[in-house]
């Protein structure tokens, strides 16, 4: 009985690390910093623009950085082996706040 659940725990463990392998290699994680939300919308449109950054976030950039200080230790996420470039807090205030 003991034999038979841990062959199933070797094949649950088996089958969840060919997942997280293939999901590495997925064009539309690993594309993400360079044509993500933030990427492209962020940093190629809305930074350079005050009146479009206040008009999509209703904040201007200042009051934005305001805040993202305020919070950024409690948004932030270590790289891990499983989480390689964790989600910034800046990128996590952009998707809160729209």
């Amino acid at each position: 009985m003991i034999l038979l659940e841990e062959e199933e725990d070797d094949e649950i463990l088996s089958w969840y690390l060919s997942e997280e392998k293939r999901k590495q290699h997925d064009p539309l994680f690993t594309k993400r910093s360079t044509e993500g939300y933030h990427e492209i919308l962020i940093n190629g449109h809305l930074k350079n623009n005050e009146i479009k950054f206040r008009e999509f976030f209703r904040l201007n950039r200042h009051q934005f950085d305001f805040i993202l200080n305020l919070i950024r230790d409690d948004l932030t996420l270590n790289p891990t082996f499983f989480i390689r470039k964790p989600i910034s807090p800046e990128e996590k205030l952009a998707v809160t706040l729209r």
